[in-house]
């Protein structure tokens, strides 16, 4: 469970944050294409996260000092929602570019930006702490 209004670190797996390299050959040619990651858009349920990076994993025993680069701060409860969380999903944008080598019309050029899928969802529960001040 996390809390409105507190940064929640979010994160995936080094392997799922790397470049997707494939090649295809016919006869002398060669086509490769690279797509690299360069953000991660999340979808939080209640709002929007976009990062430039896998983000970094909150460990069990970590001080309160530590940091990330990727983290979002609920703003609603996730008690209305259906089984009472939110669905978290998070999708992948990559830079794409190719290399020709053997008969080619050109050596390189890039496809640009492409989306990769959509993650399987997970979820989190988003409760509310309040406090009373007593003066």
């Amino acid at each position: 469970m996390t809390y409105v209004g507190l940064p929640t670190w979010l994160w995936m797996g080094e392997n799922q944050w790397s470049n997707v390299t494939g090649s295809a050959t016919i006869g002398d040619t060669t086509v490769t294409v690279v797509a690299e990651p360069i953000r991660v858009t999340w979808d939080m349920g209640d709002g929007m996260e976009t990062c430039t990076s896998a983000g970094r994993k909150w460990q069990q025993g970590m001080s309160s000092d530590e940091q990330t680069d990727c983290s979002y701060a609920f703003q609603h409860v996730s008690d209305f929602e259906p089984d009472g969380v939110f669905k978290v999903t998070a999708v992948i944008s990559y830079a794409v570019n190719w290399t020709c080598s053997g008969t080619c019309l050109s050596a390189a050029g890039t496809l640009g930006e492409v989306p990769g899928f959509t993650s399987d969802a997970t979820t989190i529960q988003v409760g509310e702490r309040q406090s009373v001040v007593i003066r």
